[in-house]
């Protein structure tokens, strides 16, 4: 399965916002001397992201939405648990199949693209949780949620201490019953059923604590779709068609059973959604976290977690630009029957592809430490990270025609006299989809970083990372469009002795007590591998060596990818008002375009292998980030981004043909941003009303900028009351404005230079959930 088609499928899950460096609020500081400037008491934290309201996600109510910075987005969504990552890369061990929000965190936040890059290497914003820590004394907290379709949470968490000595506990108990948007799948109740277990054991000592940690989550889910037919009209404006009601019907086979090959004897199998095999993903974690204080304020914090997951991955994936009314497939003689019956079906057809993984065993291993002291104005500290994951999967594929309704059926192809589809409702051209994977990547790494201030008027921070990476691959070297896996041999390579490298620079100068500027600056340096072909035409297709059937992808190489992200700008703090302004930009080069298999416009049989094509990508921009309190109990958030994301030195000739995306709008990413947060406290502040809006301006579909989606409001908003200091109640609506949202990139037009054949047809689109009421209780007990 090629990269860019997986985080179009993990991103069904996750909403794409907020683009670009954000600056921080900084605290208003008061003085007796107004002539001097701030003192270095404001030093600001460049490690956390404040007021991002990370859960309120338009997409889902079970994992935290990603904040995007300019990027398209990767996938590859950071949890991170006691310091560690949740799961060590999405693919197939998506990270809320080991992670829930809930009763058993003590605290949650966002680190700072900075302190994620290194800390981790990693591109983006970082959710950090914690678990909670063993109590001196008895203490419950338990979670009570539902919401208008139908979803149910229970989640309960118990501390205290077993003995004298310093022993104690922290147990949790974790169930959900989440019916999505009250979606009728009709081969299941649930989209997600999931249960989770922590239990801790601590002992506390008069220099720290060292803590052993088991956590078991077990989750079922149905396959991963987010994508839903809409009429597409043309400049940005999407119509819901007449008998489908986005976000609130399923786009999936009714039946739950998706058709695949096998890809090693190319045998045609079913995928049963309601057995554990496709389904059930299991996650057993094990942590070992402590501090300890030593002399002279040295302070030394650890992590280590060994994690085993058992997880599948099902997904259907309706082609965008799929969909084939009547009078289209009429013209290519077309015609189709239901599913195993001679009974004909003349609606509107959808092409699928599938991707199934069944349960499959990944072994990750992670170690965190970090060592800090303050020497006079230094604030140092010494990090070091190993992490070490062997995953190994089949991945099968298909494709197939379904119905273009609700829960839709099954079809059997033909073109004139001839049915093109097997037994299990498969195209022929399908007939070799499907991957190996087989890896072990380990990674060791030392970072540092110092914060200080050689001045009252001048804060500065310094950090460093650098990460020794080895990758063994097991490859199968098989071409598979045109065979099975079968016998061919597997080949070994070792990506070994490469070396990662992070660099953090920033820095705020107090010019008056209230008035400054501040600048950042990180670069991430990554190496990455790929497998080429042995041989090629002149066309770039590639050729089977003599004595082979087919192609062969024998040859390793390696190749680096590097971020560097930058803003500078000025802040300005007065009694109730705070303001940071910013110049941003961050550049990723050397990205490999791994959907380089070009069309011939005027012969659609002939194709060419153009890979690899490697591009950059560019986001200037400028953002303004506000917090006030304009009177008694009113709070307001306002973040505006104005941002122009677009494709560098990106273009390629095939069959006589330009296809250029320089200067072109990334996919996905808008350029006018904002998000609105205001808030007010009243009966005594027992009783908060809130509100949370995030604006999308216009986005493009495809490189070219042929397709394009109007922009939209994702809302949320809510009553909070506490009832006494033990009992709070909250109300929630998720799209109280029940926007649709639509949006997405169109697959398989990267070369479609217009949109003209598509207007008044049925295009695929995502969108955010439909309005939805949801009710809380916490408890402390």
């Amino acid at each position: 399965m090629k990269h860019k088609e997986k985080r179009m499928l993990f991103a069904c899950g996750l909403c794409c916002i907020l683009a670009g460096s954000t600056g921080k609020a900084y605290a208003q500081v008061t003085t007796s001397d107004t002539t001097k400037v701030q003192t270095s008491t404001t030093h600001f934290n460049n490690k956390e992201e404040k007021n991002r309201n990370v859960m309120l996600n338009a997409e889902g109510n079970q994992g935290p939405r990603n904040v995007n910075i300019g990027l398209p987005f990767s996938g590859d969504i950071i949890i991170l648990e006691n310091d560690v990552p949740v799961v060590y890369y999405f693919w197939p061990t998506i990270p809320t199949y080991a992670w829930r929000n809930g009763t058993s965190l003590s605290k949650m936040g966002l680190l700072s693209f900075a302190e994620g890059a290194l800390t981790y290497g990693k591109v983006g914003y970082a959710v950090q949780s914690s678990d909670r820590e063993a109590s001196s004394r008895f203490k419950g907290y338990a979670q009570l949620n539902a919401n208008s379709f139908g979803s149910s949470r229970y989640d309960v968490t118990l501390t205290g201490p077993l003995a004298k000595g310093g022993w104690g506990y922290m147990l949790n108990l974790y169930q959900d019953f989440e019916r999505g948007n009250g979606t009728n799948y009709m081969y299941t109740p649930w989209q997600s059923r999931t249960s989770m277990i922590k239990a801790a054991l601590q002992k506390t000592y008069k220099n720290g604590y060292v803590r052993v940690l088991y956590k078991l989550v077990d989750s079922k889910s149905v396959a991963i779709s987010n994508y839903f037919p809409v009429l597409y009209k043309g400049n940005g404006e999407t119509e819901e068609l007449p008998n489908f009601k986005i976000g609130k019907d399923s786009y999936s086979l009714r039946t739950g059973l998706i058709p695949y090959i096998e890809p090693f004897n190319g045998e045609s199998k079913w995928a049963d959604l309601n057995d554990d095999t496709y389904r059930r993903s299991t996650s057993h974690n094990l942590y070992i976290t402590g501090e300890h204080k030593f002399n002279k304020g040295y302070k030394l914090t650890y992590t280590g977690m060994w994690q085993y997951m058992n997880t599948p991955v099902a997904i259907t994936f309706p082609i965008s630009i799929g969909v084939y009314d009547k009078d289209q497939y009429d013209a290519k003689h077309w015609s189709f029957n239901q599913f195993g019956t001679n009974t004909p079906y003349t609606g509107a057809v959808q092409m699928v592809n599938n991707q199934i993984i069944p349960q499959s065993k990944i072994h990750y291993w992670v170690l965190r430490s970090e060592l800090t002291k303050k020497f006079g104005i230094h604030s140092t500290r010494l990090g070091l990270t190993f992490q070490q994951n062997a995953r190994k999967y089949v991945s099968y594929g298909g494709m197939f025609f379904q119905t273009v309704q609700p829960n839709p059926m099954l079809l059997d192809w033909s073109v004139g006299p001839m049915k093109l589809t097997d037994d299990h409702g498969l195209m022929s051209a399908a007939k070799s989809y499907g991957s190996y994977t087989n890896d072990r990547f380990s990674k060791i790494a030392l970072y540092a970083s110092d914060d200080f201030s050689p001045a009252k008027w001048i804060d500065l921070g310094f950090g460093l990372r650098i990460e020794h990476q080895n990758i063994k691959d097991t490859h199968s070297p098989y071409y598979s469009s045109k065979e099975f896996i079968g016998n061919i041999p597997y080949i070994q390579h070792n990506f070994n002795n490469k070396w990662n490298k992070v660099g953090i620079a920033n820095t705020v100068v107090k010019l008056t007590r209230t008035f400054g500027m501040l600048a950042d600056l990180t670069y991430n340096s990554w190496w990455d591998y790929y497998w080429d072909y042995s041989n090629r035409d002149a066309l770039g297709n590639p050729i089977a060596a003599a004595g082979d059937p087919a192609p062969r992808t024998t040859v390793p190489m390696n190749y680096e990818q590097k971020v560097i992200n930058y803003g500078a700008g000025i802040f300005w703090n007065l009694k109730n008002l705070s303001i940071v302004s910013k110049i941003t930009g961050i550049e990723k080069r050397n990205i490999r375009y791994t959907a380089a298999t070009i069309q011939n416009p005027k012969n659609p049989t002939e194709k060419a292998d153009f890979s690899p094509i490697f591009y950059n990508i560019r986001t200037f921009g400028w953002s303004t980030d506000i917090v006030a309190t304009p009177f008694k109990n009113f709070n307001i958030h306002f973040l505006l981004t104005l941002q122009n994301p677009q494709y560098k030195h990106f273009a390629y000739s095939a069959f006589n043909e330009e296809y250029s995306y320089n200067n072109k709008v990334i996919p996905e990413l808008s350029k006018v941003l904002m998000e609105i947060d205001p808030s007010y406290s009243f009966m005594n502040r027992k009783m908060r009303a809130w509100v949370s809006l995030r604006y999308f301006g216009k986005q493009y579909g495809n490189p070219t900028n042929a397709f394009s989606y109007n922009a939209w409001w994702e809302t949320f908003g809510g009553l909070d009351y506490r009832v006494n200091r033990n009992v709070n109640l909250k109300l929630q609506i998720v799209n109280f404005l029940n926007q649709r949202g639509a949006k997405g990139t169109v697959q398989g037009a990267s070369q479609l230079k217009t949109d003209e054949a598509y207007i008044n047809r049925t295009v695929i689109a995502s969108a955010i959930r439909p309005r939805t009421f949801e009710f809380t209780v916490d408890i402390k007990f």
